[in-house]
């Protein structure tokens, strides 16, 4: 024999193991099917309480509050605050992290005692030890905008 036959059975033989490995047996499998059964839910009754709680602003008995007061800059005029009123820097509005939309708040400055009553009606500041920012014709009323920050008190009216 020469060596191209002896090459060709050899080619022959690998490639009859490769091809008889990816056969597949019909012997059926020896472990039993269990068909899973349906898990039985019991369901006891559960009474829901309906309760409304309201949010309100404290009455003017509350508390004065002391912080600081900015005010907004000029590229927010004229955009929608988280009330969805457009905002005007000419009216007298502030922005507060938590008191509910259209709470009155009296905010006076503390160094010159000139007070501006405005109504919540945006969310902020978002500047840390910032408690209210004022529209600044709500901020020139209490103060020098140059100052850019002032000290505070803040009352809530309603």
């Amino acid at each position: 024999m020469n060596r191209s036959m002896i090459r060709n059975w050899g080619l022959s033989s690998v490639l009859l193991i490769i091809v008889s490995g990816c056969a597949t047996s019909d012997i059926p499998d020896k472990t039993a099917k269990v068909e899973p059964q349906r898990p039985v839910l019991i369901v006891k009754p559960v009474e829901y309480k309906k309760e409304v709680t309201q949010i309100s602003a404290p009455t003017s008995s509350s508390k004065v509050i002391y912080g600081k007061a900015s005010f907004y800059a000029n590229m927010f005029q004229g955009r929608k605050t988280a009330s969805g009123q457009i905002f005007d820097q000419g009216k007298l509005t502030a922005a507060h992290r938590t008191l509910p939309f259209g709470t009155r708040v009296k905010v006076t400055n503390t160094s010159n005692h000139k007070s501006v009553i405005v109504t919540i009606n945006d969310r902020g500041p978002f500047i840390r030890g910032r408690m209210i920012d004022l529209s600044s014709s709500a901020f020139k009323a209490i103060g020098n905008p140059r100052t850019g920050v002032l000290n505070v008190t803040m009352e809530i009216l309603k």
